[in-house]
């Protein structure tokens, strides 16, 4: 369905939404108010079509490497004792929802704490100072037909989590290189399980979407 953008419609638009929510969009059309509000409804359009795509690096990512923890230390290595040596802030985040799972009255098990574990407990462990973790036991999770170092998985699954937190706010993405964001998903899925990459890649919407750009 084609939107038809009169002065007047654009005025109830502008009276909706914050002129800083706007403003980044109107500085790429140019001041042209008809193309700011196509360029912020792709905006939206792209985000929506990454959702899934990132949905399904971080469900891999985390079951991935949940199960070389549980693996190495037991189903409840997330009790760290015994467990991984973990640094700040990553027993926080898990001591908070060990907490809000008996709060809520569910047992602390290894499903339930994995499914409430965030992107950044996940990129977390794959950090600079947990290179013994991904020597010992991280690097079995990810396969490459050449030389894979932690760096390889860190830089671009931290750069995924601010997208994926830049679209969690609904802040602007599209002066992203979108094309090499879901190359770079893509990528990362692959390294873990090939199958699911092709699967993830086979229901994308997002090169529709960048094709249809305004």
């Amino acid at each position: 369905m084609v939107f038809a953008y009169t002065p007047a419609i654009i005025a109830h638009l502008e009276s909706s939404h914050s002129p800083e929510r706007l403003a980044p969009y109107y500085a790429l059309a140019g001041n042209d108010k008809e193309l700011g509000f196509q360029l912020y409804a792709w905006n939206s359009a792209l985000s929506q079509a990454l959702y899934t795509p990132l949905q399904g690096l971080e469900v891999t990512l985390r079951n991935g490497l949940s199960d070389r923890l549980r693996a190495a230390y037991g189903p409840t290595w997330f009790d760290l004792n015994p467990g991984p040596q973990l640094h700040y802030p990553l027993p926080d985040m898990l001591l908070k929802v060990r907490t809000e799972l008996g709060r809520h009255g569910s047992i602390p098990d290894h499903g339930r704490v994995v499914a409430e574990l965030n992107w950044g407990f996940w990129t977390g462990l794959l950090a600079k100072r947990y290179e013994q973790l991904w020597r010992s036991h991280f690097r079995q999770v990810f396969h490459a037909d050449g030389p894979l170092t932690r760096a390889d998985i860190f830089q671009p699954l931290d750069d995924l989590r601010r997208l994926r937190n830049r679209i969690a706010h609904h802040e602007p993405i599209l002066n992203r290189n979108i094309a090499a964001d879901y190359a770079s998903i893509l990528t990362l899925i692959r390294y873990i399980s090939p199958d699911t990459a092709r699967w993830v890649d086979s229901q994308s919407q997002v090169a529709a979407v960048l094709s249809a750009k305004p």
